[in-house]
């Protein structure tokens, strides 16, 4: 057999596919010959004007991470970094909201914040005022953020130690910016002598002297409906609202629009920062954010950060401990039902079924997880032991008359026990259990839960799986009778 029978066949088959790739490649080299006729399309040109802004909000006193949990973000130190590492920020705003209580801890927490954000080699710009802010005694308040960047446009005092001015004014490459910031929330007092004034009042105020040309940045506070309803009643409007509430637990990625306004949140506890780039278009104020998660160092032990800020919190941690913080803040507030906490080992003598269960899960060894903790350098290597905010998730009933106020004096109260759930137990128990317990607040099983096993604390915590590493039946005496 030879091969010119074969190439007989194939010669057609070959031309036809000459054909098509001929074809092929004429149809595919007639857009390239088009596009060399064209002029080439130049690169789209950022608007001159745009500023670059870095936005926080509602700290809410979390000035680290708790590290429970592995993968948590937030924390100064961490915040501090990122703003050291990215130099190309135009303004640095932090809404408001530092910390969320009015106790001592509270104040030694804005001491170390002031001592952060306003003081460091890069200083923030604005520091706005929000309603828990207020909480704090007028005295501290006055006095830890004196000399700070603190706006409040619509409070009003002839206060010389009064530390808020109207607005923050800055140019930038050319541009003038002014920053304001309204309290929409009115039932804290900033103390005596302080005037608080309708919020278009504290917005004219905040623009006294400005050109139609600045750039006005609004940092309001309150819940979102509340501020949606502002924004329409200023004028001129502004180019860029940042809302502040403390129900946004992550900030808004992108803008929404009331009219011409853009409004952003921030999200709380300093977790995720918002980058942002403004300029004013021909329909107000134009807006895109990136989120910055501050998420810890995988390399780093301690999770990475600042290391002029870490320094800091660590000299907070040992304050609290200095000061005896915790005794001060254990007993402050009365139990909701009344009664008061005999301590677990009470409970065994009628629920033994419930106690064997309870020693088989890690809320019985929820104490000794802070003590090792404490000895552990790559884990704490600091008195966590003796700081109120971690304690209280560790022990039962802290804060509370009758509740947990030391490992030496109250250590029934160790470990999260049966009353951490059901409630204090006195009346209970004096009742021979025909009062009967249920749950703390009478809330579902998974909100008690979450009051510590949180998205922060907890961040892979699901419910219906962990209720039944904790999970407990009835005794014999307590089934119903049929």
């Amino acid at each position: 057999m030879t091969l010119r029978p074969r190439l007989a066949v194939l010669a057609p088959l070959a031309l036809c596919l000459g054909a098509v790739v001929a074809t092929l490649a004429q149809c595919s080299n007639e857009p390239a010959a088009a596009a060399t006729t064209q002029e080439p399309r130049a690169a789209a040109t950022p608007p001159a004007d745009r500023i670059r802004l870095l936005i926080s909000g509602a700290m809410l006193g979390r000035l680290e991470p708790c590290g429970c949990a592995s993968g948590q973000l937030g924390g100064l130190a961490r915040r501090m970094q990122h703003v050291g590492e990215q130099t190309g920020y135009d303004l640095l705003l932090e809404g408001g909201d530092l910390v969320d209580g009015d106790s001592a801890l509270d104040a030694l927490k804005l001491l170390t914040a002031a001592q952060a954000l306003p003081a460091m080699q890069r200083r923030y710009d604005a520091l706005g005022v929000g309603s828990r802010d207020l909480r704090l005694p007028a005295a501290d308040y006055r006095a830890f953020l004196a000399g700070a960047p603190v706006v409040a446009s619509d409070l009003v005092t002839d206060a010389t130690d009064w530390p808020a001015q109207p607005f923050v004014a800055k140019s930038v490459r050319g541009v003038d910016v002014r920053v304001a910031s309204l309290l929409l929330d009115r039932r804290e007092s900033a103390g005596a002598g302080v005037t608080h004034l309708p919020p278009a009042e504290g917005w004219r105020r905040a623009l006294d002297g400005a050109t139609p040309a600045t750039r006005r940045i609004l940092m309001a506070h309150g819940d979102d409906a509340a501020i949606r309803q502002l924004i329409p009643q200023l004028d001129p409007p502004p180019d860029l609202v940042i809302g502040i509430d403390s129900a946004y637990a992550e900030p808004t990625a992108a803008p929404s629009r009331v009219g011409d306004v853009p409004l952003l949140f921030t999200g709380s506890r300093g977790r995720v920062l918002l980058d942002c780039w403004l300029h004013r278009g021909p329909a107000g104020g134009q807006v895109a954010c990136e989120l910055v998660p501050l998420p810890a160092s995988r390399t780093v032990p301690g999770g990475g950060g600042d290391p002029q800020v870490k320094d800091l919190i660590l000299a907070h941690r040992h304050d609290v401990q200095s000061q005896g913080l915790l005794a001060q803040l254990a007993e402050r507030r009365p139990t909701a039902s009344g009664a008061s906490y005999v301590g677990t080992s009470t409970c065994a003598a009628c629920h033994p079924t419930a106690m064997a269960d309870w020693e088989k899960s890690k809320h019985a060894h929820a104490w000794q997880t802070l003590v090792d903790a404490e000895k552990d350098p790559k884990r704490y290597g600091w008195p966590v032991t003796a700081y109120p905010d971690c304690v209280g998730c560790h022990v039962v009933g802290y804060g509370e008359r009758s509740g947990f106020r030391s490992a030496a004096d109250t250590p029934h109260l160790t470990d999260v026990g049966c009353e951490r759930c059901h409630g204090p137990g006195s009346e209970h128990v004096a009742a021979g259990g025909q009062k009967p317990l249920g749950l703390l607040g009478g809330v579902q099983g998974s909100q008690l839960c979450t009051q510590c096993h949180d998205y922060e604390q907890s961040p892979t915590f699901v419910y219906g799986d962990k209720w039944a590493a904790i999970r407990h039946g009835r005794e014999a005496h307590q089934q119903p009778k049929k």
